[in-house]
């Protein structure tokens, strides 16, 4: 099994294939505050992972941060679909890279 590593030059190569995503403008939008690449524990596949505020704050509701984890086109690193769970801690976004 490969460990799951957090990844400076993995992060660079996704937003040099995602210009658009990581603008100042879009991370206002969905106020993003902060971005990391991580390869998968037992796949090694990349990941995007997202501190966010995004949509916590509809309905009236205080704005919560939270974690999301986008998958990657494993060839370009183009951001493709963000997997259905909110995680509260980075630690239980890295806990989930870990088996996937």
């Amino acid at each position: 099994m490969r460990p799951m590593v957090q990844s400076i030059p993995l992060l660079r190569k996704i937003r040099q294939a995602n210009v658009e995503w990581f603008s100042p403008s879009n991370k206002r939008f969905f106020k993003d505050r902060s971005y990391y690449g991580y390869y998968g524990g037992k796949t090694g596949k990349s990941y995007l992972v997202r501190s966010t505020y995004a949509w916590t704050d509809m309905f009236g509701e205080k704005p919560r941060l939270h974690y999301r984890i986008d998958t990657l086109n494993q060839e370009t690193e183009e951001i493709g679909e963000l997997i259905d769970i909110e995680f509260k801690t980075l630690d239980d976004a890295r806990e989930w890279l870990k088996d996937n």
